[in-house]
């Protein structure tokens, strides 16, 4: 991915840029968009990780609800009916 960026930031200065201020210009939007994205990036990967946990409680839940559901059914023993 960084060497991705690093080609776009290269091309950009060599396109766009003609005087040094411009391809200093160039460079520190190049360095921002690619800490923008590497920020991006950590966000989502914090938010994928948050929403696989809450998956996971969810079809344990569920699990539990069937599973309690399955034993009341088979449940035999009149003291144990409700």
């Amino acid at each position: 991915m960084r060497l991705l960026i690093a080609l776009a930031a290269a091309a950009t200065l060599g396109l766009a840029a003609c005087t040094q201020a411009e391809q200093n210009a160039a460079e520190q939007d190049v360095n921002q968009a690619a800490e923008d994205t590497g920020q991006a990036l950590e966000n989502a990967g914090q938010e994928i990780g948050e929403a696989a946990h809450a998956t996971g409680e969810a079809i344990e839940g569920a699990t539990n609800d069937a599973a309690g559901a399955v034993e009341r059914a088979t449940d035999d023993n009149e003291n144990t009916q409700p």
